[in-house]
């Protein structure tokens, strides 16, 4: 039977370098390579968490000294085994620490962003 509609790959490749030129970043939000092996469900929770937490700014730190693509307390950040802080780390290493802390503690530490995600998950 024939699938329809637009696979997540494809969306990803559309949406993820959309949603970056929005923002202004030039950064690619899509999930990188090695993400693949992980459910799909991560990918697409972390997916949707991106534009409520940082907008797409692999850079962005919030007020309280959160950073990255997925907002990391630095304390969480260190707690996944992530070295310095998260809004320095590269865009791979964010992912890997997203979907380790997703495996952990499932969609609790994003709930701050429901609005973004709750309605897509």
């Amino acid at each position: 039977m024939a699938r329809r509609g637009i696979s997540n790959r494809a969306r990803a490749l559309v949406l993820g370098p959309a949603l970056a030129a929005a923002v202004g970043t030039g950064l690619a939000v899509t999930a990188p390579a090695h993400a693949a092996s992980h459910p799909a469900s991560a990918q697409r929770f972390l997916s949707a968490v991106i534009p409520c937490e940082s907008g797409g700014n692999a850079h962005a730190v919030n007020s309280i000294g959160a950073g990255g693509l997925f907002q990391f307390l630095p304390s969480t950040w260190h707690g996944l085994g992530g070295k310095g802080l998260p809004q320095n780390a590269s865009t791979s290493d964010q992912w890997a620490k997203a979907i380790k802390l997703y495996n952990q503690q499932g969609t609790s530490p994003w709930y701050a962003s429901k609005g973004c995600w709750g309605k897509k998950i």
